[in-house]
C-alpha cells in the first residue's frame, strides 16, 4: 500500500533520531516556560528554557531581549544556543508586568531580571554555575554591558556571570566604564539607533583583550532578526535584517562562548 502524502515512517523517525545521537547532533528539546524571582525585586518574571542533549552539567546562557520584547525567532534562538551545548534561558521582562515595549524609558528592572535568571540557572542540578554568560540584544545588550561593568556579580547566592556579549547595544550608556569580564560587542556599521562609533570608543578605553568589537559593514540595527525584513521603521528606528551579518555574528558568538565557557 502506498503511504499517504506527508506520511513519515515511525521507523524512519527512530532511525534518524538514533543517527543524530550517534553523530552528536541530536536536536534540542522544545523550550519550557519557567518562572523565577527578579533579583532584589521580589517580582516573579518568566522565561523560556531550552536544554541541550548530552551529559550534564552544562554551561548556560541568559538571553536578554530588546525594548520591543521577545523576538519572533525566540524559540529558534534558544534551540540554536542549546544545539551548541548550552542551557539557554530567554528572559521575558514584559509578560508578568503587562508591558508591550520600553523603548522610551530607562527600564531599570532589566538588570535585576538578568541576575534573577542567573540565580535560577545556578540552582539547577544540570547547570555548571561557574560557566554562565549573558547575551543581550539592543536594550538587552545594554544590560549585558552593565553586567560586564559590574564584574558579572550582583553579590547574591554566590553566582556570577563569566562573560557577556552584546548585539547592537547603546554603548554610549557605558561611557567611561571598565568592563570587568570578557565582553563581545557585535554591531552594524549603518546602525542609526546605537552607533558603532560609540562602541568603538568604549572598547578603545578597555584593558587590552578585555573586550572585542566586531562591526558589520552595511548592517543596521537588529541585523540578526528576519522579522524586520529589508528594513522597517519602528518608533522612528530603522530595523533591518542582514542575512550575511546575522550568520557571521552567530558564528562569532559561538566562538566567543566556546572560548569563555569551555564548550
Amino acid at each position: 500500500m502506498t503511504a499517504p502524502r506527508g506520511f513519515v515512517s515511525p521507523r524512519l523517525v527512530a532511525a534518524a533520531a538514533l543517527f543524530a545521537v550517534l553523530v552528536g547532533c541530536a536536536p534540542a528539546a522544545a523550550d519550557e516556560l519557567v518562572r523565577f524571582a527578579s533579583a532584589g525585586q521580589g517580582e516573579e518574571v518568566q522565561g523560556y528554557l531550552t536544554r541541550p542533549k548530552g551529559k550534564s552539567p552544562f554551561p548556560a546562557v541568559v538571553l536578554l531581549h530588546t525594548c520591543l520584547g521577545l523576538p519572533e525567532e525566540r524559540a529558534s534562538i534558544g534551540e540554536r544556543i542549546a544545539g551548541w551545548g548550552y542551557v539557554a534561558l530567554f528572559v521575558d521582562d514584559f509578560a508578568a508586568r503587562g508591558l508591550k515595549q520600553t523603548c522610551a524609558v530607562d527600564f531599570k528592572p532589566a538588570l535585576s531580571d538578568a541576575y534573577g535568571a542567573l540565580f535560577y540557572l545556578a540552582r539547577l542540578r544540570y547547570v555548571d554555575r561557574a560557566r554562565i554568560a549573558a547575551v543581550g540584544f539592543s536594550q538587552g545588550g545594554d544590560t549585558a554591558l552593565k553586567i560586564a561593568a559590574g564584574g558579572g556579580s550582583a553579590g547574591g547566592e554566590g553566582a556570577a556571570f563569566k562573560a557577556a556579549a552584546a548585539f547592537y547595544a547603546p554603548c554610549a550608556n557605558l561611557n567611561g566604564a571598565a568592563l570587568d569580564i570578557p565582553t563581545l560587542i557585535l554591531i552594524g556599521a549603518k546602525d542609526e539607533v546605537t552607533p558603532a562609533a560609540d562602541c568603538a570608543e568604549l572598547v578603545k578605553r578597555q584593558a587590552p583583550g578585555a573586550a572585542k568589537l566586531v562591526i558589520y559593514s552595511g548592517a543596521a540595527h537588529a541585523f540578526d532578526l528576519p522579522e524586520f525584513g529589508a528594513g522597517t521603521r519602528v518608533m522612528g528606528m530603522l530595523l533591518a535584517y542582514d542575512r550575511n551579518a546575522a550568520r557571521r555574528s552567530w558564528s562569532e558568538l559561538r566562538r566567543f562562548l566556546a572560548a569563555q565557557l569551555g564548550r
